[in-house]
């Protein structure tokens, strides 16, 4: 392919080799008697071919030397820029060297501009999440006056919406960090047993909505990771549970150490995940088959645990049996694997 290539673009010296060589035949011919000299004349155009064959072998080696390796960086999608720094004096090098330093600044710069964007943009929901939590709370405030009023019913159901509200504004909180997230990483001993109660008292009101029974097992364990991150990956599996669970069902909660390894467990007996969506149910914006049912689901929740469990080195499978159960499992490893964090 690249000797087609080579020979495409040296078909000028092609064809000035043979017009040179037809005028040299052409003067030799005019100006002795071919009686004899036309086998030497012969002999002559033989050398000559050769000599010029000899020259475009030599020459397309060093011309294929000089592209191949970015040729194949091309292919392959490699980093372009060390060939900036090659040594080389042809204008079609010192073209390409100049071409990848100004493709390099306008990266840079359109990279600088997207970040300056994204900052923007998350400071904006920052500040949003801050400004609606106002409201959330005269609205907790309306619903305990509701409460006291004797309107009960009411009171429970407008208390589990300003939940599920402020759930859903703390995803988008979290959301907006989830792009610099290892900046805000605290790795620290962490009573597993108050963790997870803290997370199940501020989902209190979904489990009495409806009706949920809750098992807690053994808890009593120390884990390394950060509390606020790690709170958040518990919430947000717990809140699934709740949202797919019958009204009466059943959550427990487990946790045993082995393999120098803490495994709390989050078991439902709800309606279960399909064997053709659980192994994308981590996908960014994936909802699958229980989302589209619900029509509560916006497929980034267990995205973002995904990406936080890998953050932080811990682990988070799952099993399932349509209309039987979900277990999801939290592995959190020895300490000796949190020192990828701590120095990150």
């Amino acid at each position: 392919m690249m000797l087609f290539k080579y020979l495409k673009d040296s078909h000028r010296t092609v064809l000035l080799f043979f017009f040179m060589l037809f005028i040299v035949d052409l003067t030799l011919i005019s100006s002795i008697d071919l009686s004899k000299p036309l086998l030497d004349i012969i002999y002559l155009n033989i050398l000559l071919f050769f000599a010029f064959l000899i020259f475009l072998i030599v020459d397309y080696a060093k011309w294929r030397n000089t592209y191949i390796g970015l040729k194949r960086a091309i292919e392959f999608e490699e980093n372009l820029d060390h060939f900036a720094e090659e040594e080389g004096n042809r204008l079609e090098q010192m073209l390409i060297k100049e071409i990848i330093v100004l493709k390099n600044k306008e990266k840079l710069r359109e990279t600088e501009e997207l970040k300056r964007d994204l900052e923007e943009i998350n400071d904006y929901i920052t500040k949003w999440v801050h400004e609606i939590k106002i409201p959330l709370s005269v609205c907790e405030l309306l619903a305990e006056n509701i409460e006291n009023e004797g309107m009960h019913d009411f009171s429970k159901e407008l208390r589990w919406e300003i939940d599920r509200i402020n759930f859903l504004v703390n995803q988008v909180l979290y959301m907006s960090k989830a792009l610099n997230y290892s900046q805000d990483f605290i790795v620290e001993e962490i009573d597993l047993n108050s963790l997870v109660k803290n997370v199940i008292k501020s989902n209190m009101n979904a489990f009495i909505s409806k009706k949920i029974e809750l098992k807690i097992n053994h808890l009593d364990f120390n884990i390394y990771t950060d509390r606020k991150w790690t709170y958040y990956v518990i919430e947000q599996i717990i809140n699934n549970a709740c949202k797919y669970v019958d009204v009466g069902g059943k959550i427990e909660l487990n946790a045993e150490e082995r393999d120098e390894s803490i495994i709390l467990s989050i078991r439902d007996n709800g309606i279960g995940i399909p064997a053709k969506d659980i192994n994308r149910i981590f996908d960014k914006g994936f909802t699958g088959e229980n989302g589209r049912k619900t029509s509560k689901s916006t497929g980034m929740g267990l995205y973002i645990c995904k990406k936080v469990s890998e953050q932080l080195n811990f682990n988070i499978e799952v099993s399932s049996e349509v209309s039987k159960y979900t277990e999801f499992r939290i592995i959190f490893y020895k300490l000796s694997d949190y020192l990828n964090v701590i120095k990150m």
